[in-house]
């Protein structure tokens, strides 16, 4: 029995509590290491001043470009290599693995020299102001020099976590992450840098984490990057892209949604920009865990729908789900109780810890019920419902967000602006919840007919 055989055996017959740890260990320990490395920069940019922390805050915007057509390519390609992996298809699970990369590497070439030929008119598009721009122009060059391989980096990543190998990805993302961890402090403060220091340290970490990540496909069952198994056939290109729109929807509409609450908190200066670039990546730990379960859930999810075990599905979706809501009370407890010298820890001056305290105390009340949400829109997304879970994914951000952000500043000021985020978290799943309902009745419609039938 070969490793690609063996691999399927465990994903459809293992114990599902059982499965569920063994590949979430490892998702959220990447995702963790991912939010802390992103966390890094800000850390130790905030020994320069608060204007550096706020360049890295608007430029991370940006970032999230970038790992939307990654997340995009590997959540296309890996969705549907799970799918086939169950039907035992590998032909078609290698050759859109090679393919999903290949069509990353080559946006995110083309995002970096678009972004290079008009750096800083992209930095102040942005939400970049005077005092912040000249850090923002430092940081965001080498972020574009390093594009094509973070694109690369994430399908890949995704891909081999699709594959049931979550372990591999984990230590591929993990292991840049720590590189950068251990030159931010080295380039920015040892070598006197500053945020230039900062954005070689996350070009050089990302380059690397690609090239391991390439090696890992040729290793433990999965589906090696050759070449030759290149395919640019339409049925192949059209999995990647449909496939990954939600992806796509929910990382862009991120993106944009975050330069607007910049725009909305420019009146209010740096400190406020500081600020919500701190509660965002403090509010992106806790959420990493979260994406972490539900990671751990999407390669059991696919390959055992594309089994037709259909029980198996239902109950993983039931144990991530109460899993994930379990850790966002206890974090959201922790938080509120802790909010004011955990933002302490990014942030040296006192206006900025002012209204990072709240903003954080803000965005994490609703933080409850997030779980059934985001695991939701995984489950649809997953299963091939890409209409469904392109309309969760853009809701949270898009549909409910940009309108609050535009709306709530002129009518209550900072406080406004502050809120717009609590706000669309609840809405986003009053939104969600009748999607995702339906979808498990359908998943017990099929459960019922398999077992009349046998």
């Amino acid at each position: 029995m070969d490793k690609t055989e063996a691999k399927f055996i465990r994903l459809t017959t293992q114990p599902i509590f059982k499965l569920l740890c063994l590949l979430s260990a490892p998702a959220i320990a990447g995702m963790l290491i991912t939010a802390i490395y992103n966390a890094a920069d800000s850390y130790f940019v905030s020994k320069i001043n608060d204007s550096a922390v706020g360049s890295v805050g608007v430029i991370f915007s940006f970032m999230a470009i970038i790992q939307a057509f990654g997340f995009m390519c590997g959540h296309g390609a890996g969705n549907f290599m799970s799918r086939e992996l169950g039907k035992k298809n590998y032909e078609d699970s290698g050759r859109l693995a090679v393919t999903g990369t290949v069509i990353a590497f080559l946006i995110g070439a083309v995002l970096a020299v678009s972004g290079l030929l008009f750096l800083d008119e992209l930095a102040l598009f942005l939400g970049s102001t005077p005092t912040i721009l000249p850090y923002a122009r430092d940081y965001l060059r080498y972020i574009l020099i390093a594009a094509p391989f973070q694109t690369a980096a994430l399908t890949l990543n995704n891909e081999l976590r699709f594959q049931g190998n979550a372990k591999q990805g984990m230590v591929g993302i993990g292991f840049g992450a720590l590189l950068n961890m251990g030159l931010d402090p080295v380039l920015i403060s040892g070598v006197g840098l500053g945020v230039t220091g900062a954005g070689i340290s996350t070009m050089v970490s990302q380059i690397i984490s690609f090239f391991l990540l390439v090696f890992f496909t040729f290793r433990g069952g999965n589906m090696p990057m050759k070449l030759n198994r290149l395919s640019f056939a339409r049925r192949y290109v059209r999995e990647i892209f449909v496939g990954g729109v939600p992806s796509f929807g929910r990382q862009v509409i991120g993106s944009v949604a975050t330069i607007l609450l910049n725009y909305a908190l420019k009146p209010y200066g740096d400190n406020a920009i500081a600020a919500m670039a701190v509660v965002s990546k403090v509010s992106m730990l806790l959420l990493s865990v979260i994406i972490g379960l539900g990671q751990g859930f999407q390669p059991v999810c696919g390959m055992n729908y594309g089994a037709k075990k259909y029980d198996r599905v239902l109950k993983a979706f039931y144990i991530t789900t109460a899993s994930s809501t379990a850790v966002l009370a206890v974090g959201a407890v922790i938080g509120l109780i802790f909010a004011r010298p955990i933002v302490s820890l990014f942030a040296s001056e006192e206006a900025t810890v002012v209204i990072g305290e709240r903003a954080l105390r803000y965005q994490l009340i609703p933080a409850v019920f997030s779980s059934v949400y985001m695991i939701g829109s995984m489950m649809l997304q997953n299963l091939g419902k890409s209409f469904r879970a392109t309309v969760m994914a853009v809701s949270r951000q898009g549909f409910v967000f940009m309108p609050l952000i535009l709306l709530l500043p002129r009518l209550f000021g900072l406080t406004g602006a502050l809120v717009a985020q609590p706000i669309a978290d609840a809405v986003s799943f009053l939104i969600g919840v009748p999607m995702v309902a339906s979808q498990l009745k359908e998943l017990r419609a099929l459960q019922k007919a398999q077992q009349d039938c046998a």
